[in-house]
């Protein structure tokens, strides 16, 4: 019996392991830093960014990833100017390394570059420039010394085991201690802005995905435990009734 016990828990096992190999669903928040030149957007500290802690700053999966770090690829400027884009493993999670998001679109700014002439800064100025195409960057000035920069992706979630994926979105956001007409300035001269940034990222919920069909070893798997369960009730009953396993009787 403790044979049979042994095998349907290990049963059970290899099947809850390949069911955590699945996409993650939720909301995922992440913090790094990033340079901001005419090139484009390099991210810092050797392109990590840390997955917010406690486990209550996620939502959904992503709140097993609370503490761990994951690399992004930088955004160049061209090629990846703001519309529909193919950057595999734009993002990666240490904790988790078949999950990976694919950048497919990066969204063009919407607060016109009428604004970016304003004179002196000032508190609500808001611009988009029009410099190599429209900027992915929509910049709001928070007083006349200190503003915020913020850009939206699209993407797909990936899972390299499954191949499954699911769509994500995602906005950053950089608080800047300068008025974007000074970043602007700045950047316009060949200088880098340095900045923190804090990123949101939801999972596409709604509709839900149709069930997936396990894969033939999933099946293979769910068929070892049933047939354990199976024929350890068979035994349990037999040993009721004066049966032994072992071929005593007792």
């Amino acid at each position: 019996m403790k044979r049979i016990a042994t095998i349907n828990f290990m049963a059970f096992m290899m099947i809850s392991l390949t069911a955590k190999a699945s996409l993650i669903t939720g909301v995922l928040n992440i913090t790094g830093t990033a340079n901001l030149s005419t090139g484009g957007i390099a991210f810092g500290a050797g392109n990590l960014f840390s997955v917010n802690s406690p486990a209550s700053a996620q939502q959904g999966g992503f709140m097993a990833l609370a503490g761990t770090a994951g690399t992004i690829s930088n955004i160049t400027n061209p090629p990846d100017a703001p519309g529909s884009l193919d950057v595999p493993d734009f993002m990666t999670f240490a904790a988790v390394p078949n999950i990976s998001i694919t950048l497919t679109f990066l969204d063009p700014g919407i607060d016109g570059a009428a604004g970016c002439s304003a004179s002196p800064a000032a508190a609500g100025q808001v611009c988009t420039p029009s410099v190599l195409g429209q900027s992915p960057f929509d910049f709001q000035n928070t007083s006349a010394s200190t503003a915020t920069a913020a850009f939206n992706i699209s993407g797909l979630e990936v899972d390299s085991l499954t191949g499954n994926t699911v769509a994500v979105s995602g906005v950053f956001t950089m608080p800047l201690n300068e008025s974007f007409q000074q970043l602007l300035a700045t950047i316009g001269s060949g200088g880098t802005v340095t900045s923190s940034f804090s990123a949101n990222f939801a999972t596409e919920s709604s509709p839900p995905p149709p069930p997936s069909v396990p894969e033939p070893n999933t099946w293979t798997l769910i068929a070892i435990g049933a047939a354990g369960i199976f024929l350890f009730r068979s035994i349990r009953l037999r040993a009721r009734a004066g049966f032994s396993p072992l071929g005593t009787n007792s």
